[in-house]
């Protein structure tokens, strides 16, 4: 895409490896010329996200309870690390700082929703909403509609897509200046982006794995990257022309 190459920050998945390389794949097929900056709280570079052209927050375990209000639910919680929440927390703070465009997945939805003032539906079957996780070793998926006047109503077309669905929590209340851009036919937030665009960053979250579709060519899993990998490029020109204005 830039010919000098684009620099993304990429959260960590904290023992996970196998994930964490997936996402780096799903990108460099889009742009093999991409520099990644592994943003993780072993090495505590949170200050490096006010150096990256664009932040992808991965997917991973649950967002601490207690940040939304909930410290009743952490002993149910699964996979909390309280060192990653406060590390992304302090990264999203610097990427909101700095203008850059962010992509979040999953996990990565999630703990931006709460870093905006936004709450959690902590676990959806307890919640009689329908299973979105895998089971018995299969990989989940549902249909999603993209709702009238988002981004992502652009970005996969106005009729119901089959996403991949692998989670069981989900956003409930939206967090400040977020609007909902695709729901489940349970009602389940699928989707968020900011309500007003103008004069803000790129913002895109799902709930979905993109970089898990084995169809590249999906709408859900090629859009999604290459919108997000277009206004990280804007943004880098951008940044590089008025350095030296």
């Amino acid at each position: 895409m830039d010919e000098q190459g684009i620099t993304l920050g990429v959260t960590d998945i904290p023992g996970r490896e196998d994930k964490f390389s997936t996402y780096l794949e799903w990108l460099h097929r889009a742009d093999p010329a991409l520099r990644i900056v592994r943003l993780s709280q072993e090495t505590r570079n949170a200050r490096a996200v006010s150096e990256v052209d664009g932040l992808v927050l991965t997917g991973g375990g649950d967002v601490d309870p207690d940040l939304y209000g909930k410290p009743e639910l952490r002993m149910s919680a699964r996979g909390v690390d309280r060192r990653r929440d406060d590390f992304e927390l302090e990264g999203i703070e610097r990427a909101l700082e700095a203008e850059i465009p962010i992509l979040g997945i999953c996990r990565g939805m999630q703990v931006m929703n709460v870093c905006l003032g936004g709450t959690l539906i902590h676990d959806l079957p307890s919640e009689r909403y329908e299973n979105h996780t895998n089971t018995d070793g299969q990989t989940q998926e549902h249909l999603i509609r993209p709702l009238p006047h988002s981004m992502l109503h652009v970005l996969l077309g106005s009729g119901e897509i089959i996403v991949n669905s692998s989670h069981h929590q989900a956003v409930d209340d939206l967090g400040r200046g977020l609007m909902g851009s695709a729901r489940s036919g349970d009602g389940v937030i699928e989707a968020a982006e900011w309500a007003m665009k103008e004069g803000m960053p790129y913002l895109l979250l799902v709930q979905w794995h993109p970089e898990r579709m084995k169809d590249f060519k999906h709408p859900g899993s090629g859009n999604v990257v290459y919108s997000f990998l277009r206004e990280v490029s804007r943004h880098a020109s951008l940044r590089t022309r008025s350095s030296f204005s």
